[in-house]
């Protein structure tokens, strides 16, 4: 059996430093040697997706506050296990994550907190927190455009303040690097302060590009010959680049952590479809592995290329990208009114976002123009008629609707979910908005609003879930 030999966080000062360039190389260069598994911190499909590509094994999320810090030691333990190298990628600046709020006391049992630690400022949430609860060590990326010596003040700031949480910030890779000479002034700065080692570089117009829409990144549903060149080129300039040998050495993983015992996996007794192409993608991985767990196989099916839905007892509709696939999901007639006709029959359906828009009547495409620098990629100006599930219309907008973190209550429950469970952790990240032209019940409750469609046995609504933690034993 293979053990987890070495594991570290890649982090930063802020957004926009280097990140996933950097640990989309790591993995792809490592991952020719060793068998590496990939995390990324925060609710965040699209570079999980890259991730995923790079390093040739599924990537997972980690996030202390949707999930709880159980069910991220869980994940990490689980699918870390088998690997030589565990490569986690941080989401924004090392101590940026949820605004501190009150703990509620009916809390599930799932996100009560491993330990305790009232003596410093809350770093819930944040990089930081799933470093300090992992025990890895952190390499942080730093863009060092225009800097020089003032490189030392700033992972001075982070590296006496990791210190205080016992986090091992244990170098810096610096992005952004115009010569050689560029190099040997940081490198030099960092030493005069004793601080932690440059264990390498990214040069400055580092030929790596990556598409970008309005939610970021282009999720990569499935590779292609172009983005796998791209990927081994930049692994072949971080090997040139990137002192390989001193980054296994220094993050060199004791494992002591303890997985959670979790309920009792039930026989699968019930299929669920799964819409899963480039329209449908936004799916957590371990919430599909929790359906699977409770009895369900997952049977996966197309709305953009299949004609009917398959043989099952429920169906699960993810986020993704409806507005860029309208005309075909739109002309796929057959598809549409199976879906409809399921629904009428009572049914079970759960659809996230994207799932949402398309069970609508119809949908709206209004602009494609480009928007703070980000392509705004939706189907031509045009009525699109959907599913007809909800009597409602999405509307593409050209700003952002939604977005952050909610928590709240079912106030109706979907099919698949424990009778015991009432409390929810989400997420949402939408540019458009839903014009609902009946009364429907709602299904949750956040900040005292009802929100949420429900219909006959279908639950629709902007919400990402996680779900998957429950499965933790009290």
């Amino acid at each position: 059996m293979q053990t987890l030999s070495s594991a570290f966080c890649i982090t930063a000062p802020c957004s926009g430093e280097g990140k996933t360039t950097l640990a989309m190389g790591l993995m792809r260069l490592l991952s020719r040697t060793y068998n590496v598994q990939a995390f990324k911190c925060g609710p965040d499909y699209v570079d999980t997706s890259y991730h995923t590509i790079a390093s040739k094994h599924t990537s997972y999320n980690l996030d202390t506050w949707l999930m709880g810090e159980k069910e991220v030691i869980n994940i990490f333990t689980k699918h870390s296990k088998h690997a030589d190298i565990a490569i986690i990628e941080g989401v924004m600046g090392f101590f940026d994550g949820k605004k501190y709020e009150k703990k509620d006391p009916n809390l599930p049992s799932y996100f009560h907190t491993v330990q305790e630690n009232n003596t410093l400022p809350n770093i819930e949430g944040s990089t930081a927190h799933i470093a300090k609860l992992l025990q890895v060590p952190v390499i942080m990326v730093i863009d060092a455009k225009g800097m020089a010596q003032s490189i030392s003040a700033i992972v001075r700031g982070f590296y006496e303040q990791a210190k205080e949480y016992a986090i091992p910030l244990i170098g810096i890779i610096a992005n952004n690097i115009g010569s050689e000479r560029h190099y040997q002034i940081l490198q030099e700065s960092l030493q005069a302060w004793n601080l932690p080692p440059l264990l390498g570089y990214l040069p400055k117009n580092i030929q790596f590009k990556t598409k970008e829409r309005q939610l970021g990144l282009t999720h990569i549903f499935q590779t292609n010959e172009e983005l796998e060149q791209q990927l081994d080129i930049l692994a072949d300039t971080l090997a040139q680049h990137l002192d390989i040998h001193k980054i296994l050495t220094l993050t060199k993983y004791a494992n002591t952590l303890t997985p959670f015992p979790l309920i009792p996996k039930l026989p699968q007794k019930q299929k669920i479809g799964i819409a899963y192409d480039e329209a449908f993608c936004f799916y957590y991985p371990t919430n599909l592995q929790y359906l699977e767990h409770i009895g369900y196989k997952l049977c996966y099916f197309s709305p953009l290329k299949d004609k009917t839905i398959p043989k099952v007892d429920a169906l699960y509709f993810g986020g993704g990208y409806p507005e860029i696939y309208a005309d075909t999901l739109s002309q796929n007639i057959a598809m549409k009114n199976a879906i409809y006709h399921f629904a009428e029959n009572n049914g079970h359906i759960f659809a996230e976002c994207g799932g949402y828009m398309y069970l609508c009547s119809k949908l709206i495409t209004t602009s494609d123009k480009n928007f703070e620098n980000k392509n705004l990629e939706q189907a031509h100006n045009n009525t699109y008629p959907m599913c007809n599930v909800i009597k409602a219309t999405a509307i593409m907008g050209n700003r952002l609707r939604s977005l952050g973190y909610k928590q709240g209550f079912f106030y109706n429950k979907p099919f698949f979910l424990n009778k015991n469970i009432q409390y929810f952790r989400g997420h949402e990240f939408h540019w458009s908005d839903i014009e609902i032209e009946e009364n429907y019940s709602p299904f949750l409750t956040v900040d005292n609003q009802h929100i949420g469609i429900r219909y006959k046995n279908v639950y629709a609504s902007y919400m990402h879930f996680y779900f998957a933690n429950s499965l933790i034993m009290d």
